[in-house]
């Protein structure tokens, strides 16, 4: 078979990809192949236990590529062809293109654990088949623990403390909970909520062993401690798909993913890369960072595609803003760009602005909930936003979103002063308080003392 734009991959970075270049070219035949039939919203996972209900309802949709005409294959591709532009498929099919776009995805990472092959051990899969039996047992079992207290462990373990007569523990090998993505004050919020929910939160532990015949009974900690388990859920991060460019000659980073340039091309001519299974470089300090995430992933889908045929400077990847959030319990956490421990990692002379408002007003208001807001700005003439973190409602979402754009924008600190908003005592905290732009005051106070 011969098509223009073929695309390896159906998650959210695949998908964006086809529709976008679709749009963009919309004579040209694309077409996506991936090996599941029924691909999974990677970020909706955790919720399958108790809001979703079921692995069903946390599906991505075929019909927006099938409604903009995009050649749906489902097969599995196990060898690239660049010098001929052809892939070869398991089933022996061969397909040719003119332009190839790679979203081979992540894949969870594996700690080398004594007993991790026992029954009862699980790993947080993108496979619907694997997901359903992974409810499955779920629900039959009575103590849970999850190895490690990233995002997915935390959201995993705040939706598990929804279902009754469950037992849920996090072993956490650093000092807090989400403590690589927040700083201290943020990561303590999101642990005090858990412990609420009650989660048992132990971190600072590492593993020695998984104990039991053949299915999983408890867990070793190397201070001696036991706890009780008839299932773990490993979620200890993920490890970029590059196994099927690296056959193809396709350049990889050491321990990282695809290399590409700011239009998402690989070292190889027609042969771009996009989501997890690429390279991410920092926005602000430019270098490599791990980041996968869905949003980053349709960001470079959408650069790719537009440049498949000619360079649009006007769509390059300047750089990752990492844009993280979580919501645990009716609290709602993000940060976007750098936290103040990655400011002073990296040396930079920082400015920090701090605030607090109610999210309605006045604050009598039924469901009014505080916002808690904290901003670095370099130090320097300049003073550019380098990163904020948000606490807060479900609101918050979007004033993350805002902060984002003001990274990439180099917003600056005296920007803030004559932003321009608006406001609604149902929707948003005062003009007089508004946190951002408080925030970004209190820091300016530091600034002129």
């Amino acid at each position: 078979m011969k098509t223009d734009i073929l695309i390896i991959g159906g998650g959210p970075a695949g998908v964006v990809a086809a529709t976008t270049a679709k749009k963009h070219y919309p004579l040209k035949q694309v077409t996506l192949i991936r090996k599941e039939k029924k691909a999974v919203i990677p970020c909706g996972i955790p919720y399958i236990f108790n809001r979703l209900d079921s692995v069903e309802k946390n599906l991505m949709p075929d019909q927006p590529l099938l409604n903009n005409q995009i050649n749906l294959i489902i097969t599995e591709i196990t060898e690239i062809n660049p010098k001929d532009k052809k892939v070869v498929a398991k089933n022996g099919n061969v397909y040719s293109y003119d332009k190839l776009i790679l979203a081979l995805g992540s894949t969870p990472q594996l700690i080398p654990i004594p007993g991790s092959e026992k029954q009862g051990v699980w790993l947080v899969k993108k496979d619907y088949e694997y997901l359903k039996k992974l409810r499955q047992a779920v629900l039959k079992s009575k103590n849970i623990i999850i190895i490690g207290g990233g995002f997915i462990g935390v959201e995993f373990a705040e939706e598990l403390s929804n279902i009754k007569n469950l037992n849920i523990y996090i072993i956490e090998k650093l000092n807090h909970c989400l403590i690589t993505n927040f700083d201290e004050e943020f990561a303590l919020a999101a642990e005090e909520k858990l412990k609420n929910k009650g989660v048992k939160i132990l971190t600072n532990k590492t593993i020695k062993q998984i104990q039991g015949k053949e299915a999983v009974e408890y867990v070793e900690l190397d201070s001696g401690e036991k706890i009780p388990a008839d299932l773990i859920i490993l979620s200890i991060g993920a490890r970029p798909n590059v196994d099927l460019a690296k056959k193809a000659g396709i350049k990889t980073e050491e321990k990282g993913g695809i290399i590409v340039d700011e239009y998402m091309k690989t070292n190889i001519p027609d042969i771009f890369a996009i989501g997890d299974c690429a390279q991410t470089k920092d926005f602000i300090t430019s270098k490599n960072i791990p980041v996968m995430l869905a949003s980053v992933a349709s960001t470079e889908a959408r650069i790719a595609a537009n440049n498949l045929y000619q360079i649009e400077l006007i769509r390059e990847n300047k750089g990752t803003v990492g844009v993280f959030s979580t919501f645990i319990d009716g609290l709602a956490l993000g940060v976007a760009g750098l936290t103040e421990k990655k400011v002073k990692q990296e040396n930079i002379d920082y400015l920090i602005g701090e605030a607090e408002a109610p999210n309605h007003h006045p604050a009598y208001l039924p469901g009014t909930k505080k916002i808690k807001v904290k901003l670095i700005f370099t130090k320097s003439s300049e003073c550019l936003l380098l990163g904020g973190e948000i606490m807060g409602p479900e609101s918050i979402g979007e004033m993350l979103n805002i902060l984002s754009l003001a990274i990439q924008q180099k917003t600056s600190l005296f920007d803030f002063n004559t932003w321009q908003i608006a406001t609604h005592p149902l929707l948003t905290s005062a003009p007089t308080v508004y946190p951002l732009i408080a925030a970004a005051q209190n820091a300016l106070l530091k600034l002129k003392k």
